[in-house]
């Protein structure tokens, strides 16, 4: 699936008509399948994001100021994060000309129809530990009502639950049958004694697609070989048992909770995911015909991943923005072929013939139709890094020295051409860079 995120440029925004305004009735949908709302806005087709907003969080009895939530138009191929004055009916009617924009999807897809639906879902540009400290916060009854907290939290969950559902979170499998049992216990309406006659039709919403291939393939050989390895099903009537035993005497509100905890402990959960591609290093092409790597570029307001676009996801590379330099290439001519890029530079490090350990900078070159939102995206949350470390200086009570915090540390959240002696030295293994990286060394 391709997604995309923040992107300022593209979207239109409201502005005043002197025309006759008709009310509009719109349909907007939350993380939690169960929660909708259909709304009549008077302003019609020039309403505005926020003003949407603000509406479903009246809906939802939770604070209007609240940055957890923001408004989405999202369809199969394309997924983008609204700004209170973009206005979504003038998006709807120029949805065919984004997805030409932004994704590689099929003149037969585009014609057939990718409408998108409005979706209020958590802010892209919310740090993780920024959501952990507001949940501690929300758990005192002077700031929110315990309902307006669970609503949050079950917002929260939900999303976090489709996220690792859909195969886009990469976990371990001991991570997988642990959250699938947290899981079972919450939305499955079963015993705490439940067995996997009962649990088995459940497990297609409780698990990726490639850990029910998985469990398929151990249960055969067992019954072919009989091996006696735990496979799938026995793993999640053990979590499952496991999670109704710390439900009992408290709210399964507190296994949601839990749910976020693992899923916070991932440094990319929250990601946007954006598709591209890469070329495969020329030392392992030999002159034999290849072709480009796809890929899952996360992206949030911490770090940014590169995973395998198969299943299940690879963790390719994970660099904090303190270990790289970026820069856009707009593509230069025009046609399906010819994709924008994304160049992402940072250290790893080799180990010489000698045995000691030698700092080389690497170059990613990776093409996508989305590389305009990554670099939107990734400028975004630089800034934020930017602000967050002059404000922490003058709270300290220290001189604020504009050379230190946006040019003294070059290699700290600036976009430039790459140079290697102002990069921050990262420790990568440096046969899974060869993999990614282009030939040359600078």
């Amino acid at each position: 699936m391709a997604e995309g995120g923040d992107h300022e440029n593209v979207l239109p925004y409201a502005t005043p008509s002197t025309s006759t305004i008709k009310p509009i009735t719109l349909k907007v949908f939350t993380s939690d399948p169960s929660v909708f709302f259909e709304e009549l806005f008077e302003t019609g087709k020039v309403t505005t994001a926020g003003q949407i907003k603000d509406v479903v969080l009246s809906r939802l009895q939770l604070p209007s100021n609240s940055d957890v939530f923001s408004l989405w138009l999202v369809s199969k191929h394309l997924q983008l994060q609204l700004k209170p004055y973009h206005c979504p009916c003038k998006l709807f009617k120029r949805w065919s000309e984004l997805l030409t924009q932004f994704t590689t999807a099929s003149y037969e897809d585009i014609e057939a129809g990718d409408e998108p639906v409005l979706i209020l879902q958590r802010n892209a540009f919310l740090r993780i530990e920024e959501e952990r400290e507001m949940l501690s916060r929300l758990r005192r009854p002077e700031i929110m009502a315990v309902d307006q907290i669970k609503m949050v939290v079950n917002l929260l969950y939900c999303e976090a639950r489709d996220n690792v559902i859909r195969g886009r979170y990469p976990m371990t499998v001991d991570e997988l049958h642990m959250l699938a049992g947290y899981q079972a216990a919450i939305n499955v309406n079963l015993p705490d004694t439940a067995t996997i006659d009962n649990l088995r039709p459940h497990l297609p919403s409780l698990y990726p697609s490639h850990m029910l291939d998985k469990g398929v393939v151990t249960r055969v050989m067992g019954l072919l070989f009989g091996s006696s390895g735990i496979g799938l099903e026995d793993s999640i009537v053990e979590s499952y048992k496991s999670a109704c035993r710390m439900r009992e005497g408290c709210d399964p509100f507190y296994l949601k909770i839990l749910y976020l905890q693992l899923c916070w402990s991932k440094p990319f959960y929250g990601s946007v995911m954006f598709v591209g591609q890469i070329e495969p290093s020329t030392r392992l092409i030999h002159r034999v015909a290849y072709q480009d790597q796809p890929i899952t570029v996360a992206i949030n307001p911490d770090c940014i991943h590169l995973f395998d676009a198969g299943q299940p996801r690879e963790t390719l590379l994970y660099l904090t923005y303190d270990q790289l330099s970026w820069a856009f290439e707009p593509c230069s001519e025009e046609g399906e072929n010819f994709y924008s890029c994304l160049w992402v530079e940072f250290d790893s490090l080799i180990r010489t013939p000698n045995g000691e350990d030698q700092r080389v900078a690497k170059r990613i070159q990776i093409y996508s139709r989305q590389a305009p939102m990554m670099d939107a995206m990734i400028e975004h949350c630089v800034e934020g890094i930017n602000s967050r470390e002059a404000a922490l200086q003058q709270d300290e009570g220290d001189t604020l020295d504009s050379h230190h915090v946006w040019k003294g540390r070059d290699y700290q959240h600036r976009k430039r051409e790459p140079q290697e002696d102002k990069l921050s030295c990262v420790v990568i293994p440096h046969d899974d860079v060869q993999r990614l990286t282009l030939e040359s060394n600078f």
